[in-house]
């Protein structure tokens, strides 16, 4: 094969993926979105994150915050050591006995997945797929953690979100719109989103936009968008853009999450 190069718009990220897979292909698989890229290893033991150039949609310290490993007070303290010794932050976790081994590889392991689930919400990328084992160390320090032996699974859950995401971003379709309470929840009615509803309620306040309260939520950017998406369709929050303007359309009830399709 050597090198395949193509828009991802007109393949499919999953169907390029799934015709690697069923081909026993092993590559570097490299995606291209403006000045944005992110490298992927694709192999026969699952996929592994390279290098991006984004800042990362899922951080290490928020995923141990709502897991409730490390409280928001040790994990300011904890960023705080951070700058001062130089250690990556797993790793001063594990030194001050905050957390343990097994807690951090799922974390790093979630972290991961959700860099390689965010490939599949760039439908407008250019992919280049070099055919072999990678030539040279990666210096990102997720590079050694693999996702997932089991393909199928992976493209079924990236197509499920973007069902989901498709209904949601026609009526917060623009990150620049602003939040605003409209009405008291009833926590009790958002089932799975439960969690992320109560922890993005407090960022909610008039002035806050769709794009930095995604940016301050301690969960990942998708799942604290159906959380957004469950607040609006149930009238509790009323969005409008930067100008004023309320969101021209009544959204449905939020998407429920279902089992996987295949």
């Amino acid at each position: 094969m050597g090198i395949l190069k193509g828009d991802v718009e007109i393949l499919g990220l999953g169907t390029l993926l799934q015709t690697l897979a069923m081909n026993g292909r092993e590559g570097i698989l490299t995606l291209y979105r403006g000045m944005d890229r992110k490298t992927i290893y694709f192999g026969p033991h699952g996929i592994r994150l390279l290098s991006t150039t984004m800042r990362r949609v899922n951080r290490l310290g928020k995923i141990l915050q709502r897991k409730r490993k490390i409280t928001a007070d040790e994990l300011k303290a904890l960023l705080e050591e951070q700058k001062l010794v130089g250690w990556k932050l797993g790793q001063i976790c594990i030194n001050t006995g905050k957390i343990n081994k097994k807690d951090l590889d799922e974390a790093l392991h979630e972290q991961v997945a959700e860099e390689i689930f965010d490939l599949f919400m760039w439908p407008d990328a250019a992919f280049e797929f070099q055919e072999g084992p990678p030539r040279q160390k990666s210096d990102n320090p997720l590079a050694e953690l693999t996702v997932d032996t089991n393909i199928t699974h992976i493209v079924l859950e990236a197509a499920r979100r973007q069902d989901e995401l498709l209904q949601i971003r026609q009526f917060l379709n623009d990150d620049e719109m602003v939040l605003a309470l409209a009405g008291k929840p009833r926590l009790d009615t958002f089932g799975e989103d439960r969690d992320t509803v109560t922890s993005i309620l407090p960022l909610i306040d008039g002035r806050r936009r769709v794009r930095e309260i995604l940016q301050n939520s301690i969960y990942p950017r998708f799942a604290t968008m159906r959380a957004l998406y469950a607040l609006v369709s149930t009238g509790i929050v009323k969005a409008q853009s930067a100008r004023g303007a309320a969101a021209a359309k009544t959204p449905t009830p939020a998407p429920q999450k279902g089992p996987a399709r295949g």
